[in-house]
């Protein structure tokens, strides 16, 4: 075989076994996620979302009624957030700010399922569900 056909042949079995890597091994919790579900709860007249920033380790978002901001370590599936802070204003309703602040700083991880973020408790139960807020 010459070099010119085993150098094609390489080239072509390097492109067809990168094209069967698994989605979930390319997604990054990197962008804006809006949340659908925290624990039994998914009905939100204003959901939840945050912004994940990997490259400065930072979060912020919209929690129900206040923004809110900190910082997040992760390696691997593991996720934890800290130094929290936020916006303390008055609003009629803190049914779902209450829940997403108090559900927050149990997330210990995260998967991938089809196109959603889960984030996960120390137990593994699914506590929070997100998915991708499609920018222009």
């Amino acid at each position: 075989m010459s070099l010119k056909k085993f150098n094609l042949l390489f080239t072509l079995t390097i492109i067809l076994f990168a094209s069967c890597v698994s989605n979930d091994e390319t997604k990054s919790i990197s962008g804006d996620w809006e949340v659908t579900s925290i624990k039994d709860t998914s009905q939100f007249v204003n959901p939840p979302n945050l912004m994940i920033n990997l490259e400065t380790m930072k979060v912020a978002g919209f929690s129900g009624c206040n923004r809110f901001f900190g910082s997040i370590t992760t390696q691997d599936n593991s996720l934890s957030f800290y130094q929290m802070g936020g916006t303390k204003m008055a609003c009629p309703d803190f049914t779902v700010e209450n829940l997403f602040i108090t559900t927050i700083p149990e997330v210990t991880s995260f998967i991938f399922k089809k196109d959603d973020l889960q984030l996960l408790s120390e137990s593994n139960e699914v506590i929070m569900t997100l998915k991708l807020i499609e920018t222009e």
